[in-house]
């Protein structure tokens, strides 16, 4: 009897050693700095990501540089296992292999999912004289629009928008200056990324006229969609992760798996609607067709209308 008393005491620490042996390194690369948007957001996905994902504990490596093209470079070249994955967020990362004529590289990449869609808002300074699309539209044409740094995803929306309302785009060197700038007024008008803009919105500090998206957010729900106020424009944002594009499909598929469960997560859920995302899960084939047709767009733009200055 004391043999098997001390047999079931020593059981669980048997079975968490087991479970320890059995659990496999896998390394999440971050295109971005330490302390960035992306690598928190990373950081935040990775936990649960674990925990769907058998047998995996993840390590997250920054690897900034290029724009996000470092860390992809670093992907396509690793062992095609299923224990090298990269977090990506799209259409920036495409914009940024077009801008550096790096778009070959996305083909050796697999888009296994994304599993969040960050709303692009159209904002404006709290109690300011346009408090509407139509307000807007009666600006000059010198009547600024801030974005983000040239390339980003609210930036390349922004841009367009821009140009539908009869306003001029201006670029800032990130989402803080911009942020900073329609607060205080200092620009008419701004596009931002919900994540962005969370914060000032919840304050009352700025006030959310429209969002780019082809539907109405569930984090906003009273804040109309430019569709629906006459203006035929819409633009999508997301994040999730990919793999070395030689990976086979039996290592693809567990990882898809793993992050439909993710999403379907309750705290994860929580999590994403306070930090401004909408959890969205958009399997391989969809994104992946996405991605393609998404380039395709971006470098019939780049050779019309550079959204930056060209290289050289």
């Amino acid at each position: 009897m004391m043999l098997a008393r001390r047999a079931a005491l020593a059981l669980p620490a048997i079975m968490a050693a087991g479970l320890a042996r059995a659990a496999q390194p896998a390394t999440l690369l971050v295109g971005a700095p330490a302390g960035s948007g992306p690598d928190l957001w990373a950081r935040a996905a990775a936990p649960f990501l674990e925990r769907h994902w058998a047998r995996a504990q993840i390590t997250v490596v920054n690897r900034p540089g290029h724009g996000g093209i470092s860390a992809v470079r670093a992907l396509a070249s690793a062992a095609p296992d299923g224990l090298t994955i990269a977090a990506v967020g799209t259409p920036t990362l495409l914009a940024r292999a077009v801008e550096q004529g790096q778009t070959a590289l996305l083909e050796r990449l697999q888009f296994v999912a994304s599993v969040s869609e960050e709303p692009l808002l159209l904002v404006v300074p709290a109690g300011g004289p346009s408090q509407s699309i139509e307000a807007l539209r009666a600006l000059p044409p010198s009547a600024l629009l801030g974005t983000p740094q040239a390339g980003n995803a609210a930036q390349l929306a922004g841009a367009t928008l821009a140009a539908r309302l009869g306003l001029t785009p201006f670029a800032f060197a990130n989402a803080v200056s911009v942020r900073q700038a329609v607060q205080a007024g200092h620009v008419q008008a701004a596009m931002l990324a919900a994540p962005e803009a969370m914060v000032l919105l919840r304050e009352g500090r700025i006030t959310a006229l429209a969002v780019a998206s082809a539907e109405r957010t569930p984090l906003l729900p009273e804040v109309a969609t430019l569709r629906e106020q006459g203006v035929a424009f819409s633009a999508l944002s997301c994040r999730g992760f990919a793999l070395p594009g030689a990976t086979p499909a039996n290592k693809i598929g567990p990882l898809a798996a793993a992050l439909r469960a993710m999403v379907a997560n309750p705290e994860f859920i929580a999590q994403a609607n306070d930090f401004g995302f909408r959890p969205v899960f958009q399997g391989p084939e969809p994104w992946m067709a996405h991605v393609r047709a998404t380039t395709a767009e971006l470098a019939a733009r780049w050779t019309a209308d550079p959204w930056t200055q060209r290289p050289g």
